[in-house]
C-alpha cells in the first residue's frame, strides 16, 4: 500500500540525481512512497512498475539499477528474496508513529548486498577480446556491465565520497586518482579545485567501477579501483580526439572524463580511433 510521503527542495536541484533520467527520478520519488518506515520494498520491478509507472513506458529494472550506482538505494538480497533500502530515508521522511515496523531484513544483516543480475549484461561496441578490430587495452579496462548509472579546492580527505559509497566498498580516494590522472596525462588540463559536482561525479563513477567488479566476483578493494582508472587513463593517452590530435583542438580534462555520459562513452569505445565529429 502507497504511503504519503515528505519532498524538500533539494530533490530538484540534486547535481547526481540530475545525472539519472527523468523518468528515474520520477521512480525514485515513487519509491518512498513504496517503501514501509525503515525505507524498504520488496524489489519487483514489475510490480513496482504498476504502482508508480502505470502509464509510462521505461525498464524499471534498468531506472532501478541507475539509482543504485548513483547511491540512492541499496538492492539486495536475503536467502531468495530480493528487497531494496532507500538510502537515508529515515533522514528525510517522517513516517506516521501508527505505520507498522519493517518486516524486511536490513541490508547488513542479510549476508549480501549487491545489485541483482537480471539477465546478461547487454553488448558494447569494440569491448570483446575476440572482435576484430577490438584494443587490447580496451577489452582489459572495461567491465562486462555497462548500467551507470553521475566544479570549483580539493578535498582534505574523502570527504563526500560517502554519499555513494556503502556495503563496505571503501570510499573514493580523489587524491590518488587526480595524482595518477596528472602523471599519465601531463599534456592535459589539470584540475585546480575539486569540490562540488566533480567530486561527487568522481564518488559516483568510482562506486559503479567496485560495483561492477564485486558483482563478477573479482577483487573490488582500493588498489583494484585505482588500477581501472590507471588502464582508463592510459587508453585515453591513446584516443586522438581526446588527447587533442585533432582538427578542432579540443581536449578532455578529469571534470569532463568522470561526467557520466562521458564515462560511459569513453568505456564503451566510442572515442577510439575516431575523428572529431
Amino acid at each position: 500500500m502507497a504511503r504519503s510521503r515528505n519532498i524538500k527542495p533539494g530533490f530538484f536541484y540534486n547535481e547526481t540525481l540530475a545525472e539519472c533520467s527523468p523518468l528515474t527520478r520520477l521512480l525514485f520519488a515513487g519509491l518512498w512512497c513504496l517503501a514501509d518506515r525503515s525505507g524498504r520494498l520488496e524489489d519487483r520491478p514489475k510490480r513496482i512498475r504498476a504502482e508508480i509507472l502505470p502509464y509510462d513506458d521505461g525498464n524499471v529494472d534498468a531506472m532501478l539499477d541507475e539509482l543504485h550506482h548513483a547511491g540512492f538505494i541499496d538492492r539486495y538480497q536475503f536467502g531468495e528474496q530480493r528487497f531494496i533500502q532507500v538510502l537515508n530515508f529515515e533522514k528525510h521522511q517522517n513516517p506516521h508513529h501508527r505505520e507498522a515496523k519493517s518486516t524486511i531484513p536490513e541490508p547488513s544483516k542479510s549476508g549480501e548486498s549487491t545489485v541483482q543480475e537480471q539477465g546478461k549484461p547487454r553488448a558494447s561496441l569494440g569491448l570483446s577480446p575476440d572482435k576484430p578490430g577490438t584494443s587490447p587495452e580496451l577489452a582489459v579496462l572495461i567491465p562486462d556491465s555497462l548500467n551507470l548509472i553521475p566544479d570549483s579546492g580539493f578535498p582534505s580527505s574523502d570527504a563526500g565520497a560517502s554519499v555513494v559509497a556503502s556495503n563496505s566498498l571503501p570510499t573514493c580516494p580523489h587524491r590518488e586518482i587526480i595524482a595518477i590522472y596528472s602523471s599519465t596525462l601531463p599534456e592535459l588540463s589539470q584540475p585546480r579545485m575539486w569540490e562540488g559536482a566533480r567530486q561527487t561525479n568522481l564518488a559516483a563513477r568510482w562506486r559503479w567501477v567496485l560495483d561492477d567488479l564485486k558483482k563478477k566476483g573479482k577483487p573490488h578493494d582500493r588498489e583494484a579501483g585505482l588500477a581501472f582508472f590507471l588502464r582508463m587513463f592510459e587508453y585515453i593517452a591513446k584516443c586522438d580526439l581526446l588527447m587533442g590530435r585533432n582538427d578542432r583542438g579540443w581536449s578532455c580534462s578529469l571534470p569532463w572524463i568522470v561526467e557520466a555520459k562521458n564515462f560511459a562513452k569513453i568505456i564503451e569505445g566510442n572515442y577510439e580511433n575516431r575523428e572529431a565529429a
